[in-house]
């Protein structure tokens, strides 16, 4: 019988999209991968460190693979912090950011040795970790849209961010690589990728112009997505790329993080409030019927209600569809964690609520003006009946259809209502 691995991931889609590779990997080497909660001989964490809660739910997880009994294994962002993992005892194999695929390399040991194991996972001038997808059958995380990672690390200086420490300086992925990979998913039936990486704006092996002009000529490939893009990246090229493209979503994640420019200037953004600004109506104004969402960070040291006004403001002034919201998490070894003008726990929490049901009430606008017309959904999943999947704006949709559909159809749906967050309606025949 073939031995059973077991991955757990949390945090960003570059920890999917790795989680993925490794699997990959076991799965051509006679592994046989199963669910988290199931019995396995070995249970593989990918760990985040982004926030304080990132660590305590990476922490969660390690305690539980110890409980069912299998060898276990910690990589990612939490262990390159803490490579002690705060004195959980009995983890067989510790790596990092650096080489995660040494826990595959080191997967036969670890399932006949009881000693740990602990990898270099010193990021100094490390280079770009060769990984791929499209190899293997696995679809752990989407049978019909992929991420595809495109570089690591990061070299920005954000005042709150611990993640260039944990991931090492950018390392970019050679274009012919990302194009052979984007190939092999189109032939397994893949109609959507999603570019991503630690900073995907730092991609500097070709201009992101480059890399939708090459995609949109994948054959198979129906939809390009980018994951969180800074405002700098999105030049006049990589706008006049995206509207000449077949692929190219009308949907931008931005990592904008306050509407505040005093907030901005502390946090050591690379951009002030009126060059954010410009960017976001340059978008509008070259791609009007595009939807933008972003990554908001509340209750940053010192941030006044006007900050925080300004914020929200924000949210609504340019009709964002959607708000990643995350409460100020100071991370030792950062500027910010020592600044003072710290805010009161529960104070950060409310301006955090506040902030995520205001986006709620924008989001819903954005979907009421939606009933009545007809949009092209890609299908994600379909249970019991009921079909769920994005528009090209990236609006989510649950709809009901008379016909067949299969997951990687993109069907029409006419938009009859929404409840909550997403929208309803029933398809009515297939692009």
């Amino acid at each position: 019988m073939s031995k059973k691995v077991a991955f757990y991931t949390l945090g960003c889609r570059v920890n999917q999209y790795e989680t993925t590779a490794l699997a990959e990997l076991f799965i051509k080497n006679g592994y046989t991968i199963v669910d988290f909660s199931e019995k396995s001989d070995l249970y593989i964490i990918n760990t985040c460190a982004v926030t304080a809660e990132s660590e305590r739910k990476s922490a969660q997880m390690i305690r539980r693979a110890l409980r069912e009994g299998g060898k276990v294994a910690v990589i990612g962002c939490y262990s390159q912090l803490d490579p002690s993992l705060g004195g959980i005892e009995g983890v067989s194999f510790i790596g990092g950011s650096k080489d995660k695929t040494a826990v595959f390399r080191e997967a036969e040991k670890l399932l006949r040795a009881q000693s740990a194991i602990t990898e270099d996972t010193d990021l100094t001038d490390c280079s770009y970790e060769q990984t791929q997808i499209g190899t293997a059958a696995t679809d752990i995380f989407s049978t019909c849209r992929a991420f595809v990672k495109i570089e690591d690390g990061c070299n920005g200086k954000c005042s709150y961010c611990i993640i260039p420490k944990v991931r090492g300086r950018v390392r970019s992925r050679p274009l012919e690589d990302i194009l052979l990979e984007i190939q092999r998913l189109a032939e397994r039936g893949y109609k959507e990728v999603v570019l991503t990486g630690i900073e995907t704006s730092a991609y500097d092996y070709a201009p992101l112009s480059e890399l939708i002009r090459a995609i949109d000529r994948v054959r198979g490939i129906e939809r390009l997505r980018f994951g969180s893009l800074s405002p700098k990246s999105i030049t006049d090229d990589f706008l006049k790329a995206a509207v000449e493209s077949r692929v190219f979503m009308p949907h931008m994640h931005l990592s904008l993080q306050s509407g505040s420019d005093r907030i901005l200037k502390l946090m050591r953004r690379p951009y002030n409030k009126k060059q954010m600004c410009e960017k976001i109506e340059k978008i509008y104004s070259v791609l009007p019927h595009a939807l933008l969402s972003a990554d908001l960070i509340v209750g940053f040291p010192t941030e006044t209600e006007d900050d925080f006004q300004q914020t929200l403001d924000l949210v609504g002034d340019y009709h964002l569809s959607h708000v990643h919201a995350f409460p100020f998490s100071p991370r030792p070894g950062t500027e910010a964690a020592a600044m003072a003008g710290r805010l009161d726990p529960h104070e950060v929490k409310a301006r955090n609520e506040k902030l995520i049901q205001h986006a709620l009430a924008v989001k819903q606008k954005i979907l009421a003006e939606k009933i009545g017309t007809a949009q092209k959904v890609l299908v994600e999943k379909t249970i019991k009946g009921v079909s769920s999947g994005h528009t090209e704006d990236f609006l989510e949709v649950r709809f009901s259809s008379d016909e067949r559909v299969e997951t990687g159809d993109i069907v029409l749906v006419d938009i009859a209502s929404y409840q909550d967050e997403y929208l309803t309606g029933k398809a009515y025949g297939k692009e």
